[in-house]
């Protein structure tokens, strides 16, 4: 298949065979079941910046543009936790993606590596938890503890191994290290008494009981939301916005504040300055910023805009100075190619070590290929799994008979 720069799958073998696996997964693969981001940033960082509109009129647009995000990016999650007919699509490419590269993982013939893949991503959805516990695969998300699940940067890297009780062999267990840079909607800020002082943490909460309490907000203050949708233009938005009245402003403030109990980096500009004051989102970027600096890593992109300045700005400067890294960026349309080569500089790498691949443009949009996490996986990874055992075109059944029957006394 031609594409816009190459990739075989026999390169991509050694690649696997031979490097640190590390991906980072943006909002496109999980796009079978959320909203992708679209301008939202961008609309978040216009409000933020607006100085001549009313602090009210501007909540009540900014209250808007987080309810599209709330029903497009984060209600759905509840679908996932109950594993619904409207989650099946997305749990299907998550278990065919984790399922590969374990298997992948398995038989690596490197002694000298971990059987380990980080999987780097800024979504805030809990497809990847879900699937791998349906897999029963080892994920290492961050949290340790039974009673209490406590996040910490510090429960990562760990290797794990498995004795088998008959022969006391000792082997290493495949493990996904999941960094979730932006949060997650299973996490929950809480505060815990340490005497003197208090610490604020991150547990574990995998329920359903904050989206509902969301939801019953969210649908109160309707009336006074404004409909958004990824075609919005805000600047006209925000021209024709009334103030709301001292009703509507208190269902608007309801609702953002149960959004706020969400444990999650909004899509803001600001962002980077917000994971700088909490000290674990600000971790897991350090981490992300450390992986790519090891020799011999690998980072395949997909599902991501690179639109997210801190993050590419972590990428070009890990391929600038790391020339043993390489970065493969997969572009879901093939128009969408050059946009990702010019947000990376790829053209422009010293060490020539990002490359974006696309599938071929064709005539007609409706013929037209793209890569998603699901075809990636089958068209990239799959390819790698070792085949079967061909089955024999025939099978001749040979029969000896003796001509005579052996006495005993024959045998001497």
């Amino acid at each position: 298949m031609e594409r816009t720069n190459h990739l075989s799958v026999e390169e991509l073998r050694d690649i696997v065979q031979d490097a640190h696996l590390n991906f980072l997964l943006g909002a496109g693969a999980s796009a079978d079941l959320f909203k992708p981001l679209g301008d939202v940033e961008d609309w978040l960082t216009y409000l933020a910046q607006n100085e001549d509109v009313p602090t009210a009129t501007l909540n009540r647009v900014r209250a808007s543009v987080y309810a599209y995000f709330f029903e497009g990016v984060i209600d759905p999650n509840a679908d996932v936790i109950n594993e619904s007919l409207e989650a099946s699509p997305i749990l299907d490419t998550y278990r065919g993606f984790l399922r590969t590269l374990n298997t992948l993982l398995v038989r690596r013939r490197s002694s000298i590596l971990d059987k380990q893949v980080n999987l780097f991503t800024t979504n805030v959805d809990l497809a990847t938890e879900v699937a791998a516990e349906e897999l029963q695969l080892e994920l290492n998300d961050g949290f340790s503890g039974r009673y209490l699940p406590m996040f910490s940067a510090s429960n990562f890297g760990t290797v794990k191994s498995r004795r088998s009780l008959q022969y006391d062999n000792l082997a290493e267990v495949p493990t996904f290290n999941l960094f979730k840079l932006h949060g997650s909607t299973s996490w929950a800020t809480r505060k815990i008494d340490l005497g003197e002082e208090t610490k604020e943490v991150i547990t574990f909460n995998p329920s359903t009981e904050v989206f509902d309490s969301i939801r019953g907000t969210l649908h109160s203050a309707n009336g006074a939301l404004y409909d958004v949708d990824k075609g919005t233009k805000i600047d006209e938005l925000v021209q024709v916005a009334d103030k709301p009245t001292p009703l509507e402003e208190s269902l608007l403030d309801a609702f953002m504040a149960e959004y706020e109990q969400l444990a999650i980096v909004n899509p803001t500009k600001d962002k980077f300055g917000l994971t700088v004051l909490n000290q674990n989102y600000y971790d897991l970027l350090r981490i992300f910023s450390n992986t790519l600096e090891k020799e011999n890593s690998i980072l395949f992109i997909i599902g991501f805009s690179c639109r997210d300045e801190h993050i590419r700005e972590l990428i070009i400067r890990a391929a600038r100075t790391n020339p043993t890294l390489q970065v493969i960026v997969f572009a879901y349309h093939p128009d969408e190619a050059q946009a990702l080569k010019d947000r990376l500089n790829a053209d422009l790498a010293a060490n020539g070590n990002i490359l974006v691949v696309s599938t071929p443009k064709t005539a007609e949009e409706t013929d037209q290929e793209t890569y998603t996490l699901s075809s990636i996986t089958k068209a990239f990874f799959e390819p790698l799994l070792p085949k079967a055992p061909r089955k024999p075109d025939s099978v001749v059944d040979v029969r000896l008979k003796l001509a005579e029957p052996l006495e005993i006394d024959d045998v001497e």
